[in-house]
């Protein structure tokens, strides 16, 4: 018999202590407000971001290429001065009766200026693919901030999603909290189950829950959007949180492809970077080929040696010089031709590099228009959702009040609501994308 009580109290205590409930407090549902736009994030990131910083570094050091080039074309000139202990035994053939040794200085200074007049236009080709490369690095800048300006537009409206969540959370939470209080009312004077109030309380704390699950996806979009816009501490303020999402977006016209295309191969700078790299590579082909001419060269220069105690004495001696140097490298081993070779391959190459980005491109706009045009489509059929929802459940709360609907289709018309309200934010807020893109890819997204 004992066994037996010992059993039944086993199999029961789980339910009785599963069935104490703790009271939880009421979280403060906030919803965070601030007045960043879109287009003030854009800026803020291009101006703070390492990455832009860098590009324009590296546009610095590409000039400075262009500078070096450039110096080719003028004259080198170098200065010498130096002094030489020197101990010299002398006794020429021709006079073999001189026989003499001594210890003496030598003093020498000199100035002389080099100037390359031809080589083959190498010179010329050099810097022109010096300038080329600067412009290359000009266009990479533009490609880098065109693509942070798409990761924080992303970003962005991902954050205000995290806010159409936490606003929906807080909407439904509020309906059922009041049905609570008025249920418990209803409860305390007998004239419903105690059920059906604890129901109000479970769909609130479930509404409370999506409240959390919202704020902590906002907190985590806020630091990315943080980061790429390089504030201290990867923390966005409280000021600078996002605005809320527009409402109306329907003014907005989805463009054709097109115009989008054609604006996107005169104006990409990936496309652009390519362009110039192109002709980068064109011109150190023409480097290659210079390679072939003899270099002529204009030299003059003036000398002063001294020589102190030489047998005594002291000499000294005053020179002045110019003269032409021409240098032809007729063989090398075949490497000039095979340096061209590898200047065409390269360009080759980058051209078909080029085509490749091209249909990426394509690809990337028509994926656009199509994804703009479907949420576009679900938008407006969501938001008419909404509003017939919204209105079905204003009817079946009235009647829930009235004692004529029963808790299950109150129950039922409050989650379709929630759910046309997730729907409807969700479809507006992939339609704004869905044009950011289409101007991220296109280009035009820099354009604010």
């Amino acid at each position: 018999m004992f066994k037996v009580i010992i059993t039944i109290f086993l199999l029961f205590m789980p339910l009785t202590s599963f069935a104490q409930t703790v009271i939880l407090p009421q979280i403060d549902m906030k919803i965070p407000s601030g007045n960043l736009t879109l287009s003030e994030a854009l800026q803020l990131a291009l101006k703070a971001s390492p990455d832009v910083k860098q590009a324009a570094a590296r546009i610095e050091a590409a000039q400075a290429v262009v500078d070096q080039a450039r110096s080719a074309f003028k004259p080198m000139v170098s200065a010498h001065l130096g002094k030489s202990y020197l101990k010299s035994r002398i006794h020429p053939d021709w006079d073999p009766s001189t026989h003499f040794s001594d210890s003496y200085e030598v003093w020498t200074a000199g100035i002389e200026a080099n100037w390359l007049l031809f080589d083959g236009f190498t010179s010329r080709a050099r810097m022109l693919a010096a300038e080329h490369q600067a412009e290359a690095s000009e266009k990479t800048r533009e490609e880098t901030r065109r693509l942070l300006a798409e990761a924080v537009s992303s970003v962005f409206y991902q954050a205000q999603l995290t806010v159409e969540s936490m606003v929906i959370a807080q909407q439904n939470s509020n309906f059922n909290r009041i049905l609570e209080e008025e249920a418990d009312i209803r409860w305390q004077a007998g004239s419903i189950p105690e059920a059906e109030k604890l129901n109000f309380s479970l769909r609130a704390l479930q509404a409370e829950s999506d409240y959390l699950r919202a704020e902590q996806n906002f907190k985590l979009v806020t630091t990315v959007l943080a980061e790429l816009m390089a504030l201290p501490d990867a923390k966005l303020p409280e000021e600078l949180y996002p605005t809320h999402s527009e409402k109306t977006v329907l003014a907005t016209q989805i463009p054709d492809y097109t115009t989008e295309f054609s604006y996107a191969m005169q104006q990409r700078p990936d496309l652009q970077a390519l362009d110039a790299s192109i002709a980068a590579l064109q011109q150190s082909k023409k480097v290659q080929q210079g390679r072939y001419w003899p270099k002529l060269i204009l030299n003059s220069g003036f000398d002063y040696t001294k020589i102190e105690e030489l047998k005594g004495y002291d000499q000294k001696e005053h020179d002045a010089y110019a003269g032409l140097h021409l240098t032809w490298d007729i063989y090398q081993g075949g490497s000039r031709p095979a340096k061209v070779r590898e200047a065409e391959h390269e360009i080759s190459a980058l051209r078909q590099q080029k085509q490749r980005q091209v249909l990426s491109i394509q690809s990337a706009i028509r994926q656009a228009i199509a994804s703009a045009e479907a949420t576009l489509a679900m938008y407006q059929r969501q938001q008419q959702s909404l509003l017939l929802t919204a209105k079905i459940r204003d009817h079946v709360e009235k009647a829930y009040r009235a004692g004529v609907a029963n808790l299950t289709r109150l129950n039922e018309a409050q989650t379709d609501l929630v759910r046309a309200s997730g729907a409807e934010a969700a479809s507006r807020i992939n339609y704004l994308m869905a044009l950011q893109q289409l101007k991220a890819v296109s280009g035009r997204i820099l354009e604010f």
